[in-house]
């Protein structure tokens, strides 16, 4: 479910400054700020995660199933949005008609456990009657939730028992580590799985291009875009990105430790919310991270670094930067003059000395940091844009491969944060839904 706001809005603001996601608007600034009698969220990019009931200080933010309808109703129309699907309870909601496919209940794959691939099956659930099938490489849902918001925002991260209790549907197989070249047989939930995963692995069917694996309709690729972006300067193999660094402090399964910090300043290239989140984390002191949800490895390198001061290095201006004001001011409040923001920089050079720049100044610091985004890498099977990290497609429909599909990232590209993912992965469905129902109606 997501979350609204009731007609008894105080309209502080307050709830803008918490939400991870910049879904409550219009913020201070917006046209419209103080002006009207509410501030209105989005159902669209709503994760769900409870922040802004919980700074809400007349209790106007509500889950949406609590709220009145009219105030769930006035909350999406503020942003075109009224489908009335977003305020319904996952749990009790049934089909209003029993949706079949080739003359019985179809069957999707959706490959990542992540939110677009968590929101796709979310969306499944509540439109038809498929049965789901959801197969992931790690053995925990929630993707880059888990493993890539920061552990000093745990309200953001509660999004993953939503997410858990998707893969709890009695309509949802749910097979953690495996990967797209080990994917089942399509078979009913009672089959168990002891075997569909035998042990002669004669129910594994990898992608072949232009095929479906057996026993499935359709597949949702949700695999998201998982590799690190690169500067392209020379000594970069010395320095850590963003994505390695981040996975670590999560304690993501196969995370490697980041290079020695060596401090006492470190430079980040980078000015996104991740670029904060790692400036966060390495500032943290002993106390605050003994308050986070940290492996008790990381903690111990953490709070030894010796890192007094992060360098955040933009190389556009600061109008161009890719921060929300609400992360900034919260990295500021934590760190305060131990943050120097630089923007208007270009490094050509890593070494023991620092970070070289293109104007021949050298940043002093003992460690460098990467986090300018990522790049989706190639789908077996599928068609593959190298310039825009993404599979081909058509509002999600992949390409040239009847029955293949695609969310997230690798859809549409590394940009945008969790809550995008939803309206994303709710276009795909659609998409899919609407090609069923053609390939099944007379004459097609």
């Amino acid at each position: 479910m997501t979350f609204a706001i009731s007609g008894d809005c105080c309209s502080d603001a307050s709830c803008v400054a918490v939400c991870p996601m910049n879904s409550i608007h219009p913020a201070p600034g917006e046209p419209g700020f103080g002006t009207g009698a509410s501030l209105f969220i989005d159902p669209r990019t709503c994760i769900d995660c409870g922040a802004c009931a919980d700074i809400c200080p007349v209790d106007a933010a509500k889950p949406a199933s609590q709220s009145a309808p009219e105030d769930v109703v006035r909350n999406a129309a503020y942003f075109a949005e009224t489908s009335p699907l977003d305020a319904t309870d996952l749990d009790s909601w049934e089909p209003v008609s029993y949706q079949t496919w080739g003359g019985g209940p179809r069957r999707v794959l959706v490959v990542g456990a992540g939110p677009a691939g968590m929101y796709a099956t979310r969306e499944l659930l509540l439109r038809t009657t498929a049965e789901i099938t959801v197969v992931d490489r790690l053995d925990r849902v929630g993707g880059l939730v888990r493993y890539g918001v920061a552990p000093d925002h745990p309200q953001t991260k509660q999004i993953i028992e939503t997410f858990e209790r998707i893969i709890r549907h009695e309509r949802v197989q749910w097979l953690p580590g495996t990967a797209a070249d080990d994917i089942p047989a399509g078979r009913g939930r009672a089959d168990g799985l002891a075997s569909r995963r035998s042990a002669s692995g004669s129910d594994k069917r990898g992608l072949v291009p232009g095929q479906l694996p057996a026993g499935f309709d359709a597949v949702i690729h949700a695999v998201g875009a998982w590799q690190s972006r690169r500067l392209g300067i020379a000594g970069e193999d010395g320095a850590c990105t963003a994505g390695d660094f981040v996975a670590w402090y999560n304690g993501r399964p196969g995370a490697v430790p980041p290079p020695e910090l060596v401090g006492p300043r470190a430079v980040v290239v980078g000015n996104g919310n991740v670029a904060l989140d790692v400036a966060r984390m390495l500032l943290a002191d002993e106390d605050q991270l003994r308050g986070m949800d940290v492996p008790p490895d990381v903690r111990r390198v953490l709070a030894a670094s010796g890192i007094k001061q992060v360098v955040l290095l933009g190389r556009r201006g600061p109008e161009e930067a890719a921060y929300t004001e609400p992360a900034l001011q919260e990295l500021l409040a934590m760190a305060g003059d131990r943050v120097e923001l630089r923007y208007h920089a270009r490094p050509t050079t890593w070494t023991s000395a620092g970070l070289t720049l293109d104007t021949g100044e050298i940043v002093e610091a003992g460690d460098l940091f990467t986090a300018i985004g990522f790049e989706g890498r190639p789908v077996d099977g599928l068609p593959f844009d190298a310039d825009l990290g993404i599979v081909p497609n058509v509002r999600g429909a992949v390409v040239g491969r009847p029955g293949h599909y695609v969310a997230g990232w690798i859809k549409r590209g590394a940009r945008g944060g969790i809550g995008v993912n939803k309206a994303c992965a709710q276009e795909t469905v659609r998409t899919l839904v609407n090609a069923s129902r053609a390939a099944a109606s007379p004459g097609s």
